[in-house]
């Protein structure tokens, strides 16, 4: 997400601390204040959508605005081993309507390498399918194939020309509008799973590769940090079948709703795709963070069942892919506001082993990325 998502949130967060630390929660007014999925009739046709996901729903969502962001996310396992991530988004710090592109690439057994370039100049956005350029960087797509270029001589070395070709049919979870009134946050998932090729470039020399990749895309027109207090996420692979599991939690001013989500396909069929009270969640008992500087215990894992009985458990590891203070690198302002109301933002992602399973079968392993984001 989001990676989870998604996550690629670090960095709308990391804009947005500035000014929402010091809000305080107020109380909900009405049940439609209340964090919720968009899933009624009613919600599809103000959007315009139905329940086949369309081309142009991959495309921008959003007016050019500093009151929106929106970005387009991938990430790859990688038969080597590597796991590569690349973020193209439009406002990225949050009321700065900046342009960014992000790349970070964790060969096996070493740092994760990240670079994140950001533009002034507006960029280019189609609103017709995926067809993102900024500075000399792409993303484009047609829900179907995509091709991912990060041009490693504008970021100082690091650079990625991949194609992702989709698997497992394209997701949402109902409109994919998670909403408290007027406020949202959209996700889209067109790629669950999709293969994956091209080359990676780091310190001079290009490779090629192959693996196992994922899209996503979210939009919203408020701050992250003002509608959720943390959220897990994690997706990944056991066998042929493809998982994508989140649970988000709201903050008190939008009901402290817990919303977990939910999708299980393979190439021939979605076997779950459910949301809300159609999914049950189990937290790891807590355990110490890899990170010694993260100083709040934190879950072990977190498991998601559907009524049918299927299971998805994610599991931490100290395979750190990403741990960061939110506010390590903030003025003093910020930093002391954080200090004096006991708020500690941090992101955290780790590769993750997964165990599956499905009605009628024996639990398969797997493996993927799982991610923990803190907002308070």
């Amino acid at each position: 997400m989001m990676n989870s998502r998604w996550a690629g949130f670090m960095g709308v967060a990391v804009g947005a601390m500035a000014v929402v630390l010091v809000l305080r929660a107020e109380a909900v007014s009405s049940e439609d204040q209340r964090l919720h999925v968009a899933a009624a009739p009613a919600d599809y046709a103000t959007l315009g959508i139905g329940q086949k996901i369309a081309i142009w729903e991959d495309g921008r969502r959003t007016p050019k605005s500093a009151e929106t962001f929106e970005w387009w996310y991938f990430d790859g396992l990688l038969d080597d081993g590597t796991v590569v991530v690349v973020w193209f988004g439009d406002n990225w710090f949050f009321g700065s309507h900046n342009r960014a592109v992000t790349m970070e690439l964790t060969p096996p057994g070493k740092p994760t390498r990240r670079v994140m370039r950001t533009f002034e100049e507006p960029g280019s956005f189609s609103s017709e399918s995926a067809d993102i350029k900024i500075g000399p960087h792409q993303f484009k797509g047609d829900l179907d194939t995509y091709s991912i270029h990060v041009d490693s001589t504008e970021t100082g070395g690091v650079g990625c020309e991949l194609t992702l070709r989709r698997r497992v049919a394209a997701y949402r979870p109902a409109t994919g509008y998670i909403e408290a009134g007027k406020q949202f946050f959209a996700w889209l998932v067109p790629v669950p799973e999709g293969a994956v090729t091209g080359t990676l470039t780091a310190d001079g020399v290009t490779w090629e590769v192959t693996g196992s990749g994922y899209h996503d895309h979210n939009w919203g027109n408020v701050s992250p940090a003002k509608l959720f207090d943390n959220w897990w996420w994690g997706r990944g692979r056991s066998g042929e079948h493809t998982i994508i599991a989140s649970e988000i939690h709201g903050r008190s001013a939008v009901g402290g709703t817990s919303i977990p989500l939910f999708f299980i396909g393979d190439e021939h069929q979605v076997e779950v795709n459910a949301f809300g009270s159609d999914v049950s969640t189990i937290k790891g008992d807590p355990v110490r963070h890899p990170d010694s500087k993260h100083k709040r215990p934190i879950g072990s894992g977190i498991s998601f069942i559907a009524a049918d009985g299927s299971r998805a458990e994610f599991k931490i590891s100290d395979h750190l892919l990403k741990s960061a203070d939110l506010v390590a690198d903030e003025s003093f302002v910020v930093r002391a506001a954080a200090w004096a109301i006991s708020k500690k933002p941090w992101y955290t992602r780790f590769e993750s082993p997964i165990i599956l399973t499905l009605p009628g079968q024996s639990p398969a392993t797997g493996r993927g990325t799982l991610e923990y984001f803190e907002l308070k």
